[in-house]
């Protein structure tokens, strides 16, 4: 932390200004492992078979409180997004309310290695991940082509899971960690499209 102690009007307007910039926009998100954890990769790159996997030992990085970094647009200034992120229930017309939920969203993800999938003309939104245990391990995996998808428990009408709406990933450089918010359901829509 730091204090300021202000006097006059212009060290109040100095100290704002060391304030502003010092404050991230973003949104705090909940991430929560679903499912085992991933087969170990070796120095080489590949999957590496003599060492077990430990599904069942929480991991620092299996349950993180985390910032997305949501940038705003260099021209407006204000934040533009195309997806949301889906809610944890489906929505009952007959219902007069809407369920209470969490502040922060709880995004599930599973550590199946999955292709990430873009298509042209279909926008997608990208955040990126302030640094954390599973920003870390996934840094660590230096597995830059490929993904895990992310799901909302109770998102999905028959699914307790939900469907995807997205993925984590490592930028291609393997220095930070993106989510990327796509269409939900996005691997059976984007094939169709």
């Amino acid at each position: 932390g730091r204090s300021y102690c202000v006097r006059t009007q212009r060290m109040l307007n100095q100290c704002l200004e060391s304030l502003v910039q010092k404050v991230q926009s973003g949104v705090v998100i909940n991430f929560e492992k679903s499912g085992p954890d991933p087969a170990p990769i070796g120095e080489d790159g590949l999957v590496d078979t003599s060492r077990p996997i430990n599904s069942f030992a929480s991991q620092p990085w299996h349950s993180c409180h985390k910032l997305i970094y949501v940038r705003p647009n260099p021209k407006t200034g204000v934040p533009v997004g195309h997806w949301p992120i889906p809610e944890s229930f489906w929505p009952d017309q007959n219902s007069p309310t809407l369920p209470p939920r969490t502040a922060h969203p709880v995004v599930r993800f599973s550590c199946v290695d999955c292709e990430p999938m873009v298509i042209d003309k279909l926008p997608f939104d990208k955040y990126e991940l302030e640094p954390s245990p599973l920003t870390q391990y996934i840094l660590e995996r230096k597995s830059p082509h490929t993904c895990w998808q992310v799901f909302v428990s109770s998102s999905g009408k028959y699914s307790e899971l939900g469907h995807p709406f997205g993925y984590l990933k490592a930028s291609t450089t393997l220095t930070c960690v993106n989510l990327f918010v796509m269409p939900y359901n996005y691997p059976v829509l984007l094939p169709l499209l």
